[in-house]
């Protein structure tokens, strides 16, 4: 039974895949490890409007769309 808890919790916070919707919404949890950054880091970016585009669910609930993160990381590498 720990197992299957571990593979829940393991597939909740897996870095997103290529084949998921391109609009899918993802925590800041999940962009910084997509980006194998600190969860921090991603909260600072989004401070200083340095980040990804987000989305507000709520006046505490930050969203990414994977598009919005896609689209960012190509102006940063130009």
């Amino acid at each position: 039974m720990a197992t299957d808890i571990r593979a829940a919790k393991t597939a909740r916070t897996a870095v997103p895949k290529e084949d998921t919707m391109p609009d899918e919404f993802l925590t800041s949890e999940e962009v910084a490890a997509w980006l194998k950054v600190a969860p921090s880091t991603v909260c600072r970016w989004r401070l200083a409007r340095k980040g990804p585009r987000v989305t507000w669910l709520s006046p505490s609930i930050p969203r990414y769309r994977r598009s919005d993160v896609e689209g960012w990381l190509m102006e940063v590498a130009a």
